[in-house]
């Protein structure tokens, strides 16, 4: 393992599948509660997450005594490796390396995980692997384990309305002559309707029983969406059904007004406090490090 830095904040080089990936430790300044947290952006992210959200909400837990990793997936950011041979499967490898090398460097024995999109779906894929992951928080989930048709169409139909809303703006026009609209992208969007290339799945993908994955996971969940966005409904719908079956509480919470990615400050507060909560109720003791 080769320290770049020596501070608070550490990056740090582990192996997973023979290749270094980079990561971000965050040691607590108080007395530790006694559990790490490890990030996993999007398919299209890296390690400080959308808009920096989990280089601020590590910073807090660090704050309220947990031990914190954020990394870049391999192929992605800073770390080694193809970014076209990216999966969820390779994913999902590189989180269960990172949960073995925060246990090492820190000593805990209990992990949540916190995924972001398309990082949910490797949390989910990987929180069985590990018997030390005993939590899960998910950020804007999408569906597995199930049929995502109705998401994906209120996704497409969303996606359509927000370009023809486009077309009728003056500045979308003085884009188009200025030769500043990239067409092609525009039109993969449209095709696609919004699903990006990792959502589309590779076979080692397909091959996982998503649906077994979550029900067989002992821990507990939480899942935060936000209240614009369109696949919400279908998402609680489905995963409300799938921890009925589980045998688990359906914890959630929706961020009202907000959309997929929580653009904006209020938004990603309420994401990031509502996650602090919860954690600290789970691993830290009634009003220690901030908790509530």
């Amino acid at each position: 393992m080769t320290e770049v830095t020596q501070a608070t904040e550490r990056h740090l080089f582990f192996p997973s599948q023979g290749l270094r990936v980079l990561g971000v430790l965050h040691t607590p300044d108080v007395e530790p509660c006694g559990a790490a947290l490890v990030f996993l952006h999007g398919w299209a992210g890296y390690r400080i997450g959308p808009h920096q959200m989990f280089t601020k909400m590590a910073r807090r837990a660090a704050d309220r005594g947990f031990h914190c990793l954020r990394f870049d997936f391999r192929g992605r950011g800073d770390s080694e490796g193809d970014a076209a041979g990216t999966t969820l499967s390779t994913m999902i490898e590189d989180a269960r390396a990172a949960v073995a090398m925060v246990c090492e460097e820190t000593g805990v024995e209990r992990v949540a995980l916190i995924g972001d999109c398309s990082g949910s779906e490797v949390a989910i894929g990987a929180g069985v692997l590990d018997e030390r992951i005993d939590s899960l928080v998910l950020w804007s989930a999408p569906i597995v384990g199930g049929d995502r048709s109705e998401a994906d169409a209120a996704k497409r139909r969303s996606i359509y309305a927000t370009y023809l809303h486009k077309l009728f703006r003056r500045e979308t026009w003085a884009k188009l002559f200025a030769g500043r609209l990239q067409p092609k992208m525009i039109a993969q969007v449209l095709r696609s309707g919004g699903r990006g290339a990792g959502e589309e799945g590779s076979e080692s993908d397909r091959e996982i029983d998503w649906h077994r994955r979550f029900v067989d996971f002992p821990g507990e969940v939480l899942f935060i969406y936000g209240g614009n966005d369109p696949t919400t409904p279908s998402a609680l719908a489905h995963y409300g059904e799938l921890s009925r079956k589980a045998g688990r509480e359906f914890n959630h919470h929706v961020v009202e007004g907000a959309n997929h990615a929580f653009y904006s400050l209020g938004w990603e507060d309420d994401v990031m406090e509502a996650s602090l909560t919860w954690l600290a109720r789970r691993y830290c003791a009634v009003g220690d490090h901030g908790g509530e």
